[in-house]
């Protein structure tokens, strides 16, 4: 009885059925049209889990990604980060581009004993690795600035000069470091660009004390230099050299910056120079960042940058391959209507290494704006999110080291303190393997500053290593 009476009722629920669809078709499409299809509805679209954008131009790769998918239709500040990669396939360093390359070597008297001989051995480890094609200038400076070599084509003949000259470089007077770097400079630019990779690497372990010793004067000229298709890498050996003005002349010559804590380490540092501009592929690089209406661009973290409009222009360092180096954006959007919002145009202009023609690589940055609160909460890009925190961090440990040198301790400490508690906050839910060992590095600085005289040797080097420390994290 119970079977039966089950049948009936599943015939008269289907029979329902039947005639509801019929009385849907019969009141749907007007006398004489085709009827309707009956279509499948299709599952929404996934909500993407990054906003990240990307392309790629000769060797070079460009991508954007913001530290949330979304961001509130009353507006709010976010990050964006900005990646560049450089390729280089083996095939392609071996058709690399000749270097035209200027040594400036400081031989003034803090130069002396250990500091001298480990310059001259890391000149040697240069002219060693050079190729027959490329070219070398040697210039140093004390009291005045010297060409000790002009720029000379490397042979087997070169080689053996450049190797006696480098032996006769001794340590006396002061400190001439505009006077170095400007004669750096012009010997490179007898044949740049030339289809060379061209480059002045300034070692220093002083103050600059000598005609034009301000850091604005000196960074002056190093933007010269890189406006002139000449990028300058600064080296500071020890713990007296100015690691602000280095750095700067870094920052402005687009070039690197080294910290150099044991001279021994010198030829290891040159070499690591020279190898990435024999990997280079990609010159005179420069990022345009383009805001939508609107968009505030708040900051750029560990660059300078040119307002040109609503263009901002980040000038770089060369793009070697193997390299992954992050620009990071602080932006701030404006209330907007719920939907997708592009927040700025992103190109990488640059001179292609390999075929020596300009190239533009181009992305751009988005976000969508929302109502719902819990769509935001849920929204994190995680990884973006720890390199904002690492470049905020970077800031954070730079000023408190600037602290620490002018023997503010509990200045130093008290930034140090905020920061970290600050970024091992965040790291408790991203587990970020590397903004957990910046957060290590900081929490091993604020314990050597609590031990460490800020006026002694061991605090000035602690001084040094910090602010590269930073310098790196930013990058």
């Amino acid at each position: 009885m119970n079977k039966t009476r089950t049948i009936f009722l599943l015939a008269g629920i289907l029979a329902v059925g039947a005639m509801w669809v019929a009385s849907g078709q019969a009141s749907g499409p007007r006398a004489g049209s085709a009827p309707t299809p009956i279509a499948t509805v299709a599952p929404p679209p996934a909500t993407p889990t990054s906003t990240r954008t990307q392309t790629q131009t000769g060797q070079v790769i460009l991508s954007t990604a913001s530290s949330n998918r979304f961001i509130h239709t009353g507006g709010g500040e976010l990050h964006v980060d900005v990646s560049l990669a450089g390729i280089a396939p083996k095939a392609t360093l071996a058709r690399r581009q000749p270097v035209n390359l200027a040594l400036v070597i400081d031989r003034s008297g803090s130069m002396g004993g250990k500091k001298i001989a480990d310059a001259r051995a890391a000149a040697q480890a240069v002219v060693a690795q050079l190729r027959d094609g490329d070219r070398l200038a040697l210039v140093i400076y004390d009291d005045v600035a010297e060409v000790l070599r002009p720029s000379t084509l490397i042979s087997e003949a070169s080689r053996a000069d450049l190797r006696r000259a480098i032996a006769t470089i001794q340590d006396r007077g002061a400190t001439a470091l505009w006077a170095g770097l400007d004669l750096g400079r012009r010997e490179v630019l007898k044949h740049a660009p030339g289809g060379y990779v061209s480059r002045v690497v300034l070692i220093s372990d002083g103050l600059a004390n000598v005609g034009i010793a301000s850091q604005a004067g000196v960074s002056a000229l190093a933007r010269q230099a890189q406006s002139q298709g000449v990028h300058v890498t600064s080296m500071g050996v020890g713990a007296d050299f100015d690691s602000n003005m280095m750095t700067a002349i870094a920052e402005h010559g687009g070039g690197h910056y080294y910290f150099i804590d044991d001279s021994a380490a010198m030829a290891t540092i040159f070499s690591k120079e020279l190898q990435t501009m024999l990997a280079t592929v990609a010159k005179s690089a420069e990022l345009h960042l383009a805001m939508a209406p609107g968009v505030e661009l708040l900051e750029v973290y560990g660059y300078t940058f040119e307002q040109r409009g609503v263009t901002a222009i980040v000038k770089l360092p060369d793009i070697y391959g193997g390299l992954d180096r992050k620009v990071m954006l602080r932006l701030r959007v404006p209330a907007g209507a719920e939907g997708n919002r592009q927040l700025a145009s992103v190109a990488l202009h640059f001179i292609d290494a390999q075929t020596g023609k300009p190239a533009v690589a181009e992305t751009r940055a988005v976000v969508a704006q929302v109502m719902d609160q819990k769509k935001i909460e849920g929204g994190q890009d995680g990884e973006v999110v720890a390199k904002a925190e690492q470049a905020t961090a970077a800031k954070n440990l730079d000023k408190a080291m600037d602290a620490y040198g002018k023997g503010d301790v509990a200045g130093a400490q008290a930034v140090l303190r905020a920061q970290i508690a600050k970024s091992a906050g965040l790291n408790a839910k991203l587990r970020n393997k590397k903004l957990a060992e910046a957060i290590d590095d900081m929490r091993d600085k604020l314990g050597k500053t609590a031990s460490a005289a800020p006026a002694s040797e061991e605090g000035r080097l602690l001084q040094k290593a910090g602010k590269f420390r930073a310098y790196k994290l930013a990058k």
